[in-house]
């Protein structure tokens, strides 16, 4: 068994990366448009931060956690209570 080149884990990370956006964009749903995410790692644990626009606003939201698979979990529950709220929101002051 040889070991990964860092070419392999570059694109490796790189996929990753693009499934959990195409992951937070399913969950935020129709009329949402994903505009980047970033991953960022250091001694305090991992963090993704993505930002994307629903309807004529931008926003951003953080996920964060002791390895990527907490800071996705934690990623993609705070789009889904981002997509509540705005959701409610539109519902109780559609301006």
């Amino acid at each position: 068994m040889s070991a990964a080149g860092p070419d392999v884990v570059a694109e490796a990370d790189a996929q990753y990366l693009a499934q959990i956006a195409r992951d937070c964009e399913a969950c935020l749903g129709p009329g949402a448009e994903l505009l980047g995410i970033e991953h960022t790692a250091d001694e305090s644990g991992t963090s993704f931060v993505l930002r994307y626009r629903l309807g004529s606003h931008e926003h951003e939201r953080r996920g964060t956690g002791d390895g990527i698979l907490a800071a996705h979990a934690d990623l993609r529950a705070n789009v889904i209570i981002d997509r509540l709220r705005f959701g409610f929101s539109e519902l109780v002051d559609p301006r």
